[in-house]
């Protein structure tokens, strides 16, 4: 999205705040016997709090306010309250939505009590990948080297990531330009 001046900074700073909020708190829900759909509710909780409206039901017309994927599932699970998280499980949520014209996308993953050495290796390595991105996003840079740290942060830890998944941009719409993709070194 081109910023058009200082109401689009804040339009942009209060969705990205609504989404955020939603995250962590259904993070801080993820509990072994926890159902997805409740960590869903929580989600959508927030959401309306703020005002803000669920991007998937409102775009797409998902069957939840937010997606939650566990263990294998790589993006967009939809939450059910027969999908309990068991110790061990890995979980994602995935939350976007719209206030006001805005639209704001996050998601973070967390273990579920003790998980095993892999997913443990994993989070370290999405953490630092998201670190190593927004170090290399700069004016003027061309966007290939974000997806390029992403893969090297992957491929350092033994992981890969899945191709036809990526970064976007958000602003008055969902998925918004650019696309940033994972960029093999050459």
């Amino acid at each position: 999205m081109t910023i058009d001046g200082d109401d689009d900074l804040e339009g942009l700073r209060r969705a990205g705040r609504a989404v955020a909020e939603a995250r962590d708190a259904m993070l801080s829900a993820v509990a072994p016997g926890a159902a997805t759909s409740e960590l869903d509710a929580v989600g959508r909780d927030v959401l309306h709090a703020h005002g803000a409206r669920s991007a998937p039901q409102l775009a797409v017309g998902f069957p939840a306010a937010t997606c939650v994927s566990v263990n294998d599932e790589a993006a967009h699970g939809i939450p059910s309250p027969w999908r309990r998280l068991r110790e061990g499980d890995l979980v994602n949520v995935d939350v976007s939505a719209e206030l006001d014209g805005y639209w704001a996308d996050t998601g973070a993953s967390a273990p579920v009590g003790r998980v095993s050495p892999v997913a443990h290796r994993l989070l370290d390595a999405t953490r630092l990948a998201q670190r190593d991105a927004t170090a290399a996003a700069r004016a003027g840079r061309p966007l290939r080297h974000i997806g390029r740290a992403v893969q090297r942060r992957a491929r350092r830890h033994g992981l890969g990531v899945i191709g036809n998944l990526c970064g976007h941009g958000v602003g008055a719409f969902l998925h918004e330009p650019p696309q940033v993709r994972s960029v093999e070194d050459r």
